[in-house]
């Protein structure tokens, strides 16, 4: 049901991003205005004075929070990478829609705390507020999380990012934020909060964001080891036998151990340097490299730390490529 304070803007599905795609981020932390914006539905517009939250299902004490309640509570800063599982009718084309971002707010398991959540909680259902049509459908964009991760201190209740207050286009007031695993979780213009024993049965949790496997569906949850070359871009000027540097970002779930780069379209590959990660962000790679003149085909992987890699083809965390023209 629709509450008090709020309206649908901009309706149906969005997409917003830099023309350059990853060949933009050229920054440890992503500015606002070179992080995509995705939507199912439309953008949602709240009054901060008209927002709440409700926390109920398998608790002992079902709670209403208003925004003061939340912004009164401890708060932590988490750097974190925030990647799109890119769409869910199309789940193996990689879109690369990918920035790093420092997230404030609430950690989800104090309020989970407060609202008493009982033993029999195995997973925490999140509604957003947004109404709407999507492939068809008109259904509460609901996700739901293992009580393990739900109780991670990492995920939050986000009022801030970047060290400024979310706005109605980053699902302000207040999101979910699920560092580690993909942006489809993070519920935007989170409302409710439930605990129950089972998984959420509708549609974003069913039908869509599921991939198939082997030995069945496995829900879009946490991220697959991938990587980007940033630069040198499609659009630069390389003069042959000049020495310059390939670099890009890699990033996942679990911490990534190495990257390798090929210049010749994937025939061979040298280990790249590899940068440090803070809390979940991105790491940085680079690999020297002096061009011959001609067209080259540059590629980039990683692997994580329990062996995980990267495909060729045909996933949504597929390898890099990026085609470079060299003049003498």
């Amino acid at each position: 049901m629709t509450r008090t304070g709020m309206r649908m803007i901009k309706k149906g599905f969005s997409f917003q991003g830099p023309a350059e795609g990853v060949h933009a981020l050229n920054s440890w932390i992503t500015p606002e205005d070179d992080l995509f914006l995705v939507t199912h539905m439309g953008f949602l517009n709240i009054d901060p004075n008209h927002w709440h939250l409700d926390v109920d299902g398998l608790v002992g004490n079902p709670t209403r929070l208003r925004l003061s309640d939340l912004q009164a509570m401890p708060q932590r800063e988490y750097m974190s990478f925030h990647e799109c599982a890119g769409s869910p009718l199309a789940p193996t084309v990689a879109k690369r829609r990918i920035g790093n971002v420092v997230w404030k707010g609430v950690p989800l398991s104090l309020v989970l705390e407060h609202a008493k959540i009982s033993n029999d909680a195995s997973y925490i259902w999140t509604s957003g507020l947004e109404w709407g049509e999507y492939a068809g459908l008109q259904e509460p964009y609901q996700k739901d999380l293992p009580i393990e991760k739900a109780l991670s201190q990492e995920v939050l209740l986000a009022l801030e990012i970047n060290d400024q207050p979310l706005t109605p286009e980053r699902g302000g007031p207040v999101r979910l934020v699920v560092p580690g695993w993909y942006g489809t979780n993070s519920v935007k213009w989170v409302g409710s909060i439930t605990a129950s024993n089972r998984r959420a049965s509708g549609a974003y949790t069913t039908r869509f964001y599921n991939d198939l496997t082997p030995s069945g569906t496995r829900p879009v949850w946490s991220v697959a080891p991938e990587s980007v070359i940033v630069s040198p871009s499609p659009h630069d000027t390389l003069l042959a036998d000049v020495p310059t540097k390939i670099w890009g970002w890699a990033w996942g779930d679990r911490e990534i151990s190495s990257v390798e780069v090929s210049v010749d379209g994937g025939n061979s590959w040298q280990g790249a340097t590899l940068g440090p990660r803070e809390d979940r962000s991105w790491h940085r790679f680079q690999l020297p490299w002096i061009p011959a003149s001609g067209q080259h085909r540059l590629l980039c992987r990683c692997t994580n730390e329990i062996g995980e890699g990267q495909p060729l083809s045909d996933a949504r965390n597929a390898v890099h490529s990026v085609e470079i023209q060299v003049s003498n």
